[in-house]
């Protein structure tokens, strides 16, 4: 039975694959956000802080991107780009920090790799997503899934 469920699905992940086309990203208010996309925003920022809110519909999964700056113990502004999934789960949250806050050793290994560096940005991002480990009739899959249903094929050629 399992055998079947698995054909089938890869059946229709392929079927679905050769209609694919480019996300469609649209600018939203806050408003339209569903409430537990409003609910997860302001565990993180004040509504006051958000810049910029798009809904991206990329094969009929939908995510909201929200940039926002955040001003953070009185100093100066932190840039803040989030990625919340419609059903309010995070899958994203990038933090822009200075250079000086990764460990001397970090930056030792970023001047060896690129000497003459002249950093100009660094972020500090957390992305969710579950590492999911399968057999379709006796061939290891390895998919990566975000809470907004994309699935990135993990498995080795």
């Amino acid at each position: 039975m399992s055998n079947k469920i698995s054909l089938f699905t890869t059946l229709l992940v392929c079927l679905l694959g050769t209609h694919a086309k480019a996300a469609e990203v649209v600018e939203v208010s806050f408003d339209a956000l569903p409430a537990a996309v409003k609910s997860t925003t302001l565990g993180i920022i004040d509504k006051t802080s958000i810049s910029k809110i798009s809904q991206v519909n990329d094969n009929n999964l939908i995510r909201f991107e929200l940039e926002a700056d955040k001003t953070e113990n009185d100093k100066s502004v932190t840039k803040l780009d989030l990625v919340i999934a419609a059903n309010g789960k995070l899958m994203k949250l990038a933090r822009e920090v200075p250079y000086f806050s990764l460990t001397y050793p970090q930056m030792q290994q970023i001047e060896k790799r690129y000497p003459g560096i002249k950093v100009t940005e660094a972020e500090s991002v957390d992305i969710h997503f579950f590492d999911v480990v399968g057999d379709m009739a006796g061939k290891p899959i390895k998919f990566r899934l975000y809470e907004d249903g994309l699935i990135e094929d993990q498995s080795k050629p």
